[in-house]
């Protein structure tokens, strides 16, 4: 009997180290390409007539891929038009999400989409330090380069890219940089509680490299805060997100109530093709809020 314990026990150590060596692997799924000029999407270019590809460089050094979606390039529409800083899911890279450019482009605001250390056409590799600079990049292009003031940009993530918009917001909040709003679709509280929730029989929380502590990071958000999540979610259960959600300053600096959106009926996969009315219509809603000061 303690033969076979002491084999289940090795067996078991041997199973942790290996998905814990692989972690990565697991929770990230990159498509790379060499290029991906936004002129060859044609779809994007009828939403976006002034679409341009853009570069950014990293702290690191490393340099990544990206597209400014504009309808046009007139630099005094921009009080009008905010730009929604977007990032995209744990998946794929920033060409897989022409349905979330269609909902932006029907809320009537310009998107800096960008892909990822290790996605798309960018270089190095995904990480949360990683991400962390790529969305510190996405930010100074957008207020150096493109010269956008702090309430002339929302920040927004779907799923992982949640997490990557919470990161963003708090740091630029505690900067006193606040955005005009911050949009998350189907994320969550923190990593941990995902990947808990997945490998119960884990140590998750003793071995998980990549955390995402959302649900500290936002507390320090003073900007109005949208949350989206569908009830039928299994990849990111609802009850991370509404975790997510009570983590959450009841107001912003502004006096706006965070506000919940419950989307029934609604996965994880399917939550841009089933809820792109309504989430269209929560995007506009946060827009003239802000626009009323």
């Amino acid at each position: 009997m303690r033969r076979l314990v002491r084999g289940g026990f090795i067996a078991y150590t041997l199973v942790v180290i290996v998905l814990a060596f692989f972690q990565r692997y697991l929770m990230y799924h990159p498509r790379t390409e060499s290029a991906m000029p936004v002129a060859q999407v044609h779809d994007v270019m009828k939403m976006y007539p002034a679409a341009t590809d853009v570069r950014l460089e990293c702290a690191d050094g490393k340099r990544i891929g990206g597209w400014l979606l504009q309808k046009d390039g007139a630099k005094n529409d921009r009080p009008n038009r905010p730009l929604v800083i977007f990032f995209h899911g744990n998946a794929g890279h920033r060409g897989y999400r022409i349905d979330w450019y269609r909902i932006l482009a029907n809320a009537n605001v310009d998107v800096l989409a960008i892909d990822y250390h290790g996605f798309g056409d960018s270089e190095g590799k995904i990480s949360e330090q990683a991400l962390e600079l790529d969305a510190d990049a996405a930010w100074k292009f957008a207020a150096e380069e493109l010269s956008y003031a702090p309430g002339d940009l929302l920040v927004m993530g779907t799923s992982l890219g949640g997490a990557a918009a919470v990161y963003l917001t708090s740091k630029q909040c505690q900067a006193k940089n606040d955005p005009a709003g911050l949009i998350a679709v189907a994320t969550f509280s923190s990593m941990v509680d995902v990947a808990g929730s997945h490998y119960p029989w884990l140590p998750v929380g003793a071995v998980l490299l990549d955390r995402y502590p959302s649900d500290d990071r936002i507390k320090h958000v003073t900007c109005p805060v949208l949350l989206l999540h569908g009830d039928q979610d299994t990849v990111v259960q609802q009850k991370f997100g509404q975790r997510l959600f009570d983590a959450t300053p009841e107001k912003s600096k502004s006096g706006r109530a965070k506000r919940w959106v419950n989307l029934p009926g609604v996965g994880h996969n399917n939550i841009v093709h089933l809820a792109a009315k309504t989430i269209t219509e929560e995007i506009s809603r946060l827009i003239e809020d802000a626009r009323r000061g």
